[in-house]
């Protein structure tokens, strides 16, 4: 947790710089799935070490951003020292101007409001699937995918003063868009069948309905991971009535993906594609 500076005109809150316990460190990269393919982005790095230790223990590549000057030479010289120094590298920079885009792990140890302030860019910017893990404070009203607790760590509020407590950290996938009108057919030996898709979103929580031969039959199950979404849907025909569960990728305003119908006519795995 470090200094960050104001965003457009709003005053941004300075935020101390705290420097997240190595067991919490540890936990966080763990519960995020870092690998060797992952880039790793601390904003509000401190001393480096989450990046750092996302590239010696997990193999990855990070960038750490600070405002602070200082900071950023001391990350660069923990790098070195740690044998890190060609997997990692430290900006001088206000967070909220930095391109996160090639992220696909952003670690955050800032203050609430601004993990508010900071969560329309991560939603923009961030591709669907990147994973988000945050020290202690969590995003308002979008609720985290997990969360965990390291239990008694010191965190010095003080450089020479611990303070001892139980701490939190949030983890989130980041969401594709899906909300709005999705138009699909569903062609198999057993016959031809239309339906518009009316999809409803607050970040991963997805729910609708679908239009399916005159009527609006909700769906059930839903579930938003990424770019992947997935869901089940009822369906009443002359030979009985079936159940269809939808696995699909979402491509901006195309999914692709497989439906498994078990009973009724169009029983089977077939093809599945919608546009929106």
């Amino acid at each position: 947790m470090s200094w960050v500076t104001a965003y457009s005109e709003e005053a941004i809150p300075e935020v101390p710089y705290v420097p997240t316990p190595e067991e919490v460190v540890v936990a966080m990269l763990q519960m995020a799935g870092v690998t060797p393919d992952d880039i790793v982005y601390d904003l509000g790095c401190g001393d480096g070490r989450i990046v750092i230790t996302a590239a010696k223990v997990f193999g990855a590549r990070g960038v750490g951003v600070d405002i602070d000057p200082n900071l950023v030479r001391q990350s660069n010289e923990n790098a070195r020292k740690a044998g890190v120094a060609d997997r990692v590298r430290f900006i001088e920079q206000d967070l909220f101007e930095t391109d996160i885009r090639e992220a696909t792990v952003v670690a955050l140890y800032l203050l609430p409001e601004l993990n508010l302030q900071l969560r329309p860019k991560l939603l923009r910017d961030l591709r669907p699937g990147s994973r988000i893990v945050a020290h202690e404070f969590d995003m308002g009203d979008w609720k985290p995918d997990n969360m965990a607790k390291v239990p008694r760590v010191k965190l010095y509020y003080h450089p020479r003063v611990p303070y001892e407590k139980d701490t939190y950290f949030y983890y989130w996938v980041v969401p594709a868009n899906v909300e709005g009108v999705w138009r699909w057919s569903l062609s198999t030996p057993s016959g031809h069948l239309d339906c518009t898709l009316r999809l409803v979103q607050k970040f991963q929580e997805v729910w609708g309905t679908a239009h399916v031969k005159g009527e609006e039959v909700p769906i059930a199950a839903a579930r938003l991971v990424g770019d992947r979404l997935s869901f089940t849907l009822e369906e009443d025909g002359d030979k009985g009535r079936g159940v269809m569960q939808f696995n699909g990728r979402i491509h901006g305003e195309d999914i692709t993906g497989r439906v498994e119908v078990r009973g009724g006519p169009f029983a089977g795995t077939h093809p599945w594609a919608a546009k929106r």
